[in-house]
């Protein structure tokens, strides 16, 4: 037959000649040029690829979560180009942390709002001409000669692990590079994208993500938070670990233990600098909140807390707002009709207000505890404050306005929690944040709940859409921001994570997502868990922590 039948997301059918070229459907369909790429029966495919069989496509804008993830790797390689262009062959640019819709890259040069502007000029001169982004198959022995030719040790520790006989790189406008998954077609759909000048520091690149309508938002600069960063970037320094490729040197070397409790001794550390700051503030502060986003370490951290807290002469008294939860047929319901477990409208405000208030008064309150199994509250805890005793509330909502908005600000102390990671693949492909907590979450789901991989992947935009909501845009309002990231943590989740995502099978949905992380763990080394301490913020996720019950 001369003829294939394409079938869409949306079930619909459509037969075309074989040998079709996924531009030619996108402008049969729609004609628009904002589609990124597409996937056709499980594969990433690119304009110019041609569909010779019958099977499912579907489509990827910069609104698809798979759409920005290739749409901000190719604004990567342009502003990269673009930068050196501008500013000169001795340029080192390093992608680093994605910040406020944006990404955030350090330069070894004081830019200017002169150098900004050119670079901007320059990239969307690069956009108007539509340079293509080339694949190059070659030998991973090429690609290394090529990169100590150039002088990039980056690049070069990266591939030296790579045990393919062949790796893909990208030619873009002369330049080549080698970038950790798909690119564009080619730069005419990066024309959304503006620069943001952090003077003496980099310099942010923002674009429109899958929460924000197609727009640029306005540049809004969280300095606890960036500041934050700089404190991680120095956590690397005395580790001497910044990128995967020294990660593995750490793991090869005959010490990969020391590693381990280097890292864990640090992150202590910052903990321990926290519990000492609520101690000096011990007459005002009645109250801890401690909130984060999923499968940041909240419980193990709070709990952590309190022992440090009990070092120091304070007895903690745990609440965790999960047990506040609204019994499950009075829980509110999404937009698609379902129950919005993510909510602070699923949280009973009204109780939890009160009880807290009347202990703060040193009231005695009988407190729920939430049966997951019946969805109900079971009042089961009673509780009293005695002159040593502090709370510390625990919870994705810990953190919101609408929650002891009566109580006098000197007296709670907020905690935002967050593995901000410091560890790269190279200087342009960064490792996201999400991955981590996602990795995390998956691990611990199928330990503790068996769910499956795909299950806990499926879930995950709606997890992402309640934190854009109810986490994140109350992180300004935090005492302090605590790190969970551990630098080797990769490399052991690599371990329980990888038989997971090998489950997830073609036609599943989420198999691009598992392909995706697949490839990232396959740049790290594998690394036993015996030496991970049962005080982990690991273990909480992997399993045999001290805090389980």
């Amino acid at each position: 037959m001369d003829n294939i039948i394409i079938t869409f997301e949306d079930g619909s059918k459509c037969e075309y000649r074989r040998g079709v070229k996924l531009i030619d459907v996108i402008n049969d369909i729609q004609g628009d040029k904002d589609i990124i790429c597409g996937s056709f029966n499980g594969r990433i495919i690119s304009y110019d690829d041609a569909l010779t069989r019958n099977g499912k496509l579907v489509l990827y804008s910069i609104n698809d979560a798979t759409g920005s993830r290739i749409y901000e790797k190719g604004l990567i390689y342009l502003f990269n180009v673009s930068l050196v262009e501008a500013l000169g062959k001795d340029t080192v640019v390093k992608v680093r942390n994605s910040i406020d819709r944006g990404i955030f890259f350090e330069i070894n040069k004081d830019v200017t709002e002169e150098d900004v502007k050119k670079i901007k000029e320059i990239m969307k001169d690069k956009v108007k001409k539509e340079i293509p982004f080339i694949k190059v198959d070659t030998t991973v022995e090429e690609a290394l000669t090529y990169f100590r030719e150039i002088k990039r040790e980056d690049k070069i520790k990266t591939l030296f692990y790579d045990k393919n006989s062949f790796v893909t790189l990208y030619k873009f406008d002369g330049v080549y590079n080698y970038m950790l998954g798909n690119l564009p077609h080619d730069s005419s759909i990066l024309k959304y994208f503006d620069l943001t000048l952090l003077k003496g520091k980099g310099i942010i690149l923002r674009y429109p993500t899958i929460y924000d309508d197609g727009k640029i938002t306005k540049y809004k600069h969280h300095e606890q938070f960036f500041n934050s960063i700089d404190e991680c970037l120095e956590w690397a320094k005395i580790l001497n670990i910044s990128s995967v490729g020294e990660l593995n040197d750490a793991i090869i070397s005959s010490k990969p233990g020391e590693l381990i409790n280097l890292s864990e001794a640090i992150a202590d550390y910052r903990l321990q600098q926290i519990a000492a700051s609520i101690k000096d503030k011990r007459e005002d502060i009645k109250i801890i909140l401690l909130s984060g986003p999923s499968s940041s370490g909240k419980t193990t951290s709070a709990r952590k807390l309190s022992m440090y807290l009990k070092t120091m002469g304070l007895n903690p008294l745990p609440i965790s707002l999960d047990d506040y939860f609204l019994n499950r047929d009075e829980t509110p319901l999404d937009e698609d009709g379902k129950p919005d477990f993510e909510s602070l409208r699923a949280i009973d405000i009204k109780l939890f207000n009160v009880q807290v208030t009347k202990l703060l008064k040193g009231n005695k309150v009988t407190a729920p505890t939430f049966d997951f199994v019946t969805g109900k509250k079971v009042y089961n805890k009673t509780f009293q404050m005695k002159d040593n005793d502090i709370l510390i509330v625990e919870g994705l909502h810990a953190l919101s306005e609408e929650l002891l908005k009566d109580i006098p600000k000197n007296k709670k102390f907020k905690i935002y929690i967050s593995p901000l990671v410091y560890l790269n693949i190279d200087n342009d492909n960064r490792i996201n944040l999400t991955d981590i907590r996602l990795l995390r979450r998956m691990v611990r789901d199928n330990r503790t709940r068996g769910y499956s991989s795909s299950h806990t992947l499926s879930t995950w935009a709606s997890v992402r859409n309640g934190e854009e909501k109810y986490v994140f845009p109350y992180q300004d309002q935090a005492d302090v921001i605590f790190n969970t990231f551990l630098v080797y943590e990769l490399a052991v989740l690599k371990v329980y994570a990888e038989p997971l995502l090998y489950q997830v099978k073609e036609d599943d949905p989420e198999y691009l997502t598992a392909v995706r992380l697949i490839k990232l763990l396959d740049l790290i080394l594998p690394l036993p868990s015996e030496d991970v301490p049962s005080l982990s913020i690991l273990r909480e996720f992997i399993g045999t922590s001290y805090f389980e019950d």
